[in-house]
């Protein structure tokens, strides 16, 4: 490809249209310069239509280094151009300024989304070979699954908003380690976020979050594990061990934060728990399920409620054992279904999966029904089996069963992807050489290629 006169297609997918142009000696422009200009300009222009900016987007590389390019949402006549910079790079390749105003034709790229993208990638003739290098037009979105995410940073909490500024009303709190779904900045100089967090909507500094690419880096450290009881009745103790003075009772279902997991010498298994505000407990480990999840911001009313759970819980303490025994007898719901081998349960998975297809994506989410992220959608599905899996990505690469090939995967497995060895996103995989994954908060729980990106590892959770 070096050193050879070729046609630079500029890819404008907002027009519905490809414009081949100048022809450009010397340059060391390939199949992916193409790809990337037309990315690059999807972007560039849904930013333009959406926000009246303009995007730069910088390509280190071989011949397209840079472009500018500029949105028009008025219907209007096409004005490509590529000018080569005056300033060749030593191996022969060219700086390539890219002006681009695009306009009109928009409704068809929105309507059909990646599909739309690839047919006019192939119609233009880049290979196979090319588009698999590339990947997916998705990857570029993928790796934005994060780029709304906020974590927030505070010492306590800090005051959810009616409106970005100091005097409005307070509708909420979002404590340290909660999470939200930016929605939009907001304010005089755009310094608060518009968020979203549980049942909490409204407006904080942006000053008290990790966000984005901070936050995907410390999110394995927020994730909050509960012990949640499954006996009727369960006493909580003072220290490990059921000769342990006893401080109180959880019932069936309730469930406290986890802290520290001890094993007796005796070989039993004792969870250190957060029983009250002020004071931890011991809760026996066979008698609880261990569950992960995010924080979310409160309500006033939902603070409300916590603080009177709270309070019925320092109550326990003053009732004696001999008023209140402990009942540790657990009554287990099978699966509806009897499996008859890996393969049946495998497929059931896949069944109840696909019931979700086209659900919302949620940060942070803790229900299928509700909406939920990429882990978040295989944790929950495989809870529903009987199987306990971490709440994060990274988590479910390093634990989720056993590691094995991609040349060995079935359906029902979970596929992490990532770069650089961090894992930042998961997918169940239906077979078929497909997924299903919550993919983005714009696209919700979709179906896609297996390999439409890298591949970090696979897992099998059943076998």
């Amino acid at each position: 490809m070096e050193n050879k006169r070729m046609s630079v297609a500029c890819i404008c997918v907002l027009t519905g249209s490809l414009y081949c142009m100048t022809e450009i000696a010397g340059g060391n422009i390939g199949g992916m310069d193409v790809v990337q200009a037309g990315v690059c300009m999807t972007k560039a222009g849904r930013n333009s239509t959406e926000h009246g900016g303009t995007a730069l987007a910088d390509r280190q590389g071989s011949g397209l280094q840079g472009g500018y390019l500029a949105g028009k949402t008025d219907a209007g006549s096409i004005q490509d151009a590529v000018v080569p910079d005056s300033s060749n790079q030593a191996d022969g390749s060219s700086n390539v300024t890219a002006a681009v105003n695009l306009s009109g034709g928009i409704q068809e790229f929105f309507e059909r989304g990646i599909e739309y993208v690839n047919e006019k990638l192939e119609y233009y003739g880049l290979s196979e070979e090319e588009l698999s290098a590339y990947g997916t037009v998705e990857l570029s979105e993928e790796e934005n699954e994060y780029a709304d995410l906020a974590i927030a940073n505070v010492t306590n909490y800090v005051n959810v908003r009616a409106e970005p500024n100091t005097e409005s009303a307070i509708v909420g709190k979002i404590y340290h380690g909660a999470v939200a779904h930016v929605l939009a900045t907001a304010g005089e100089n755009n310094d608060w976020f518009q968020v979203v967090s549980g049942n909490a909507q409204g407006y904080i500094k942006a000053e008290y979050f990790f966000y984005g690419e901070d936050a995907l880096a410390v999110i394995d450290d927020y994730v909050t594990r509960y012990a949640v009881v499954q006996a009727d009745r369960l006493n909580v103790r003072e220290n490990p061990g059921i000769e342990s003075k006893r401080l109180g009772y959880i019932d069936k279902e309730e469930r406290v934060m986890l802290l520290e997991h001890t094993v007796l010498d005796n070989g039993e298994e004792w969870l250190k728990v957060q029983y009250t505000d002020s004071v931890t407990g011991y809760v026996a480990a066979e008698y609880v399920n261990i569950v992960e999840e995010f924080v979310y911001a409160k309500t006033l009313e939902e603070e409300e409620k916590e603080l009177a759970e709270k309070r019925a819980l320092e109550a326990r303490s003053r009732i004696s054992e001999a008023q209140a025994a402990e009942n540790t007898t657990i009554n287990v719901t099978p699966p509806n279904t009897d499996y008859s081998s890996n393969e049946e349960l495998r497929s059931e998975i896949v069944d109840y999966a696909m019931q979700y297809l086209g659900n919302k994506y949620v940060h942070g989410g803790q229900t299928l029904a509700g909406g939920t992220d990429c882990s978040g959608f295989t944790s929950l599905l495989y809870a529903e089996f009987g199987y306990s899996l971490s709440r994060t990505p990274g988590g479910q690469l390093s634990g989720a069963g056993r590691g094995i090939d991609y040349s060995e995967i079935q359906p029902g497995d979970i596929i992490c992807y990532g770069s650089g060895g961090t894992c930042t996103h998961v997918a169940l995989y239906i077979g078929n050489g497909q997924i299903i994954h919550a993919s983005t908060p714009t696209k919700g729980v979709v179906i896609g290629n297996a390999t439409y990106t890298t591949i970090l590892g696979v897992r099998n959770v059943i076998d």
